[in-house]
């Protein structure tokens, strides 16, 4: 007997060491990426503060007093007819109706699809269910010259429609939207509202969507970031300078023969900080659907 509790009073501590040692080599790769993660957005707050030949000497840990400078400078050079004559506030709105719109469909319809599939038995329905995820392995890329084409014989040629009609289907986010139901929509809410006389789209609006509340908010943020973010699109589709999306126009500053660093900066700032924002506030929620999504 003693033998044996001295077995365990040896091993105990040995295991409890290895774990100790576990979490802190965990919390240490955990910190190291968080930091290698912040210090670039770190970085370009910094430098939207400090003067163009200030950001051009190095970086520094350190706030300048060139904020509002930088702001003016990007303003003046963007409005330049010379440099193209955009401006900042019309392009904010044009990438904000992209965004919203292009996300608000997606998220609908990819919810409504997923709906279909779970409350539904249908023939051809594994077959669907596969294609879909066949689809998500699919490079977008591949049908871009398609695409294209079809927009030309179509005159979608400087309008929004190729950036917001296509985002009806979306196999990634009605994937995710059918895992998110599977996992946690029960088909006893449906039975029991058509028992009380609703029809098929009011029990969706009504009780599928509020109870998918944590998928749509994470598959929204994404939506947002995607859309807000692309960059391809706009230089393809749009030519006129009134359409022009914020990345766009913040992407010529990069042609031009002198650009000050500091404007450019601010640019890069203006062009990120909407999705900054929106990730701040909608952190928890997002978590909440990817974990809560993840469980059967």
């Amino acid at each position: 007997m003693s033998k044996f509790n001295s077995s365990l009073g040896v091993r105990k501590p040995q295991l409890t060491a290895v774990n100790i040692i576990s979490k802190i080599f965990l919390y240490a790769i955990c910190i190291l990426v968080a930091i290698m993660c912040i210090i670039p957005i770190v970085s370009l707050v910094l430098s939207v503060t400090r003067s163009s030949a200030e950001i051009d000497a190095g970086f520094k840990l350190e706030i300048g007093n060139h904020f509002f400078e930088n702001i003016t400078g990007l303003i003046k050079h963007l409005q330049d007819p010379d440099e193209g004559g955009y401006s900042i506030a019309r392009s904010f709105l044009n990438s904000v109706i992209i965004s919203v719109s292009s996300t608000t469909i997606c998220i609908y319809f990819s919810a409504l699809t997923a709906y279909a599939c779970h409350v539904y038995d249908f023939k051809g329905k594994a077959f669907f269910e596969k294609f879909i995820l066949f689809l998500i392995i699919i490079p977008g890329q591949l049908g871009a010259v398609g695409f294209y084409t079809m927009a030309l014989k179509l005159d979608w040629m400087d309008t929004y429609i190729p950036f917001i009609f296509p985002a009806i289907a979306s196999p990634s986010t009605v994937f995710f939207m059918r895992q998110y139901l599977k996992a946690n929509f029960s088909r006893e809410y449906v039975d029991a509202a058509r028992m009380d006389g609703a029809n098929e789209f009011v029990t969706f609006n009504t009780i599928c969507l509020p109870f998918i509340k944590s998928a749509i908010a994470t598959m929204a943020l994404f939506g947002v970031i995607s859309s807000w973010n692309n960059f391809m699109g706009p230089m393809t589709f749009l030519t006129k300078p009134e359409l022009f999306t914020l990345p766009q126009i913040v992407s010529y500053m990069t042609t031009d023969a002198y650009i000050e660093t500091g404007p450019y900066y601010m640019g890069i700032l203006i062009t990120a900080l909407p999705m900054l924002v929106i990730y701040f506030f909608l952190s928890k929620v997002i978590m909440k659907g990817v974990s809560t999504g993840g469980l059967k």
